[in-house]
């Protein structure tokens, strides 16, 4: 979603250059004098808007200097929609639709006992890591002591 200095731009843009009407060279100033009043831009800031557009892929550009841009409006962006003003009463009684958790693809929500089950799982494994490394260090001491 575009801020509202964007999307007035965009706007102004639409209306001069048309959409996917190809190449227009299109003046600063020209912009600039469409803004609505209390949305007032300096040049660089225009520029720093125009660039937004092409980053969001809605506007192509061939050059640009500060005064005047070569550009093509590349798509229309779809009005987004405005919330009814008036709600009906079965509306506002029925209640909200339960959202479930999202778990990422190729991964199953486990309950909290088969989590605890796989920390004992893990502690148990590294127990006996521990237990095996002890024992080969007790007999790797004690052949050195009496073998060698």
């Amino acid at each position: 979603m575009l801020n509202p200095e964007c999307q007035n731009v965009y706007d102004i843009l639409c209306e001069i250059a048309g959409v996917g009407e190809g190449f227009k060279i299109v003046d600063a100033d020209e912009i600039t004098q469409k803004l609505p009043s209390s949305a007032e831009l300096t040049k660089i800031q225009l520029s720093q808007i125009i660039r937004e557009l092409k980053e969001r892929d809605l506007v192509n550009i061939k050059y640009f200097t500060p005064d005047e841009y070569c550009l093509c409006v590349v798509k229309r962006l779809e009005e987004p929609p405005k919330p009814a003003l008036e709600e009906d009463e079965q509306d506002r009684n029925t209640p909200a639709p339960v959202v479930k958790e999202r778990v990422p693809y190729g991964e199953k929500k486990r309950s909290k006992t088969e989590q605890v089950r796989r920390g004992a799982v893990l502690f148990m494994s590294f127990l006996g890591g521990l237990l095996g490394s002890a024992i080969v260090a007790a007999v790797t001491v004690i052949l050195t002591r009496f073998v060698f």
